[in-house]
C-alpha cells in the first residue's frame, strides 16, 4: 500500500482530499502545521489553534493518523518577514505563495519523505498531468476555485511526488463529499485571504505584529502638485482607488509608490495602466525558454492571462510585454505564464513598468 502525507488545515478541502485518497486505498498521513503562538488569537485559518483542532477532528473521523509539526520559525521568517518587507520597500507581496513555496512543497514535502511517504497531497484546486511521458502543472476544473496562479513555484522535479485530489472537482462537489462522508469541515467557511491578517486591513497588522510606525508623506500627482497627506506609503497599492483621502474630479488610481520620498503618486486610469513589466526569481515548470516566446501573463489572483511576448534575460529575470496594456501592474505579485491551461512557470514582478 501507497503511503501519502495530506496538509490538513482543518478546512473542508484538506478533510476532502484525506477522504479522497483514503477512499482510492492510500495509507494516508495527516499533518498539521503550527504556524502560530498559542498567545496569538484571532487566527482562523490554518496554523492557528482553532483549524489545529479542526484538523484533529477531521482526522480521527476518517481514522487516519493525524501528527503535528511546529513550523512556527520558518513561517515567521519566510513568509511574515517577507511580507513586511514587501509592503515598507513599496510593493505588494503575495505571502500565499510563499507559503507554497517554503512551507507547504519545501519543508513538508521534505517531512513527508522522510517518514516514508510516496507523495505530499493537499486540497489545493489544481491539476498535476502527464502527457508525452512530462508531468505539468494544469488549471484545476473549477474556474472560480482553481489556484494554479499560487503553485508555479513547485519544483519540477517533485511534480511526481505532489498529488491535488480537488482538481477536477468544483467547491460546491466538495462539500458535499464532506457532507456525504459525516466530516466536521463540511460547513466550515472559506478561509481568510491572508491568514494572519485578522484586523481587517494591513495597515493594522503592521502597527500591531511588526511594529510599524506612522510615515506621513505626500500624495502627489503625476507633475508633482500635492493632493493630500497620508499616514505611510505602505498602506498603498497600485491600481488602488478607494481610500486615498483625495475626492472630487476625475478618478484617480494610485499609479507609483515611492518608498525613498514616501510620495504616493495618483493618475487617471490610462495611467495606471503599463505596457510591460520586469519579473525576478523565474521557476519554470516546463522546458525553460531559450529565447523570447509568447503566451499569457497572469498578474494577480483574478487577473484573466492577457497575451504577451516574454524576453528572458540573464539571472532569472525576463521582460514582458503585453499586446494591449493591462492595468495595475504591482510590483512584488507573482506573474505567472499560461500555454491554455497549462502552467509554464512564473516569478515575481520586479518592476510594474519597463
Amino acid at each position: 500500500m501507497k503511503k501519502v502525507v495530506v496538509a490538513m488545515s482543518g478546512g473542508v478541502d484538506s478533510s476532502v482530499a484525506a477522504a479522497l485518497l483514503k477512499a482510492e486505498g492510500w495509507e494516508v498521513i495527516g499533518v498539521t502545521l503550527r504556524l502560530f503562538s498559542e498567545r496569538r488569537g484571532g487566527v482562523k485559518c490554518c496554523g492557528g489553534s482553532d483549524s489545529a483542532a479542526k484538523a484533529r477532528a477531521s482526522a480521527d473521523a476518517l481514522g487516519i493518523r493525524h501528527y503535528f509539526k511546529s513550523a512556527q520559525g520558518l513561517f515567521s521568517r519566510a513568509v511574515i518577514d517577507d511580507f513586511v518587507g514587501g509592503y515598507l520597500a513599496g510593493s505588494t507581496p503575495n505571502p500565499c505563495v510563499e507559503c507554497n513555496r517554503v512551507l507547504k512543497f519545501d519543508y513538508l514535502y521534505g517531512l513527508a519523505r522522510s517518514l516514508g511517504a510516496d507523495a505530499l497531497a493537499t486540497g489545493h484546486y489544481a491539476v498535476i498531468r502527464k502527457e508525452k511521458g512530462e508531468y505539468g502543472l494544469y488549471r484545476g476544473a473549477d474556474p472560480l476555485k482553481d489556484q494554479s496562479y499560487f503553485l508555479y513555484c513547485l519544483e519540477r522535479s517533485r511534480l511526481d511526488r505532489v498529488l491535488f485530489p480537488l482538481g477536477a472537482l468544483t467547491k460546491k462537489e466538495v462539500r458535499r463529499l464532506a457532507a456525504q462522508a459525516g466530516l466536521p469541515a463540511a460547513s466550515a467557511p472559506e478561509s481568510n485571504d491572508i491568514c494572519f491578517v485578522t484586523e481587517g486591513n494591513y495597515d493594522a497588522y503592521l502597527r500591531a505584529h511588526a511594529g510599524v510606525k506612522p510615515r506621513p508623506g505626500d500624495i502627489v500627482d503625476r507633475a508633482g502638485k500635492k493632493l493630500g497627506r497620508h499616514s505611510g506609503f505602505f498602506n498603498f497599492t497600485v491600481g488602488q482607488r478607494r481610500g486615498t483621502g483625495v475626492y472630487g474630479g476625475e478618478r484617480l488610481y494610485v499609479t507609483e509608490i515611492r518608498p525613498g520620498t514616501g510620495e504616493v503618486v495618483l493618475g487617471p486610469l490610462e495611467a495606471a495602466r503599463s505596457s510591460g513589466f520586469r519579473v525576478k526569481g523565474l521557476n519554470w515548470l516546463a522546458d525553460a525558454p531559450a529565447g523570447e516566446f509568447r503566451s499569457a501573463a497572469q498578474i494577480r489572483y483574478h487577473h484573466k492571462p492577457a497575451p504577451c511576448l516574454v524576453r528572458p534575460l540573464a539571472g532569472g529575470r525576463a521582460d514582458v510585454l503585453f499586446d494591449a496594456p493591462q492595468f495595475a501592474v504591482a510590483a512584488g505579485q507573482s506573474a505567472v505564464f499560461y500555454s491554455g491551461d497549462r502552467v509554464l512557470g512564473g516569478g515575481i514582478i520586479e518592476k510594474g513598468r519597463i
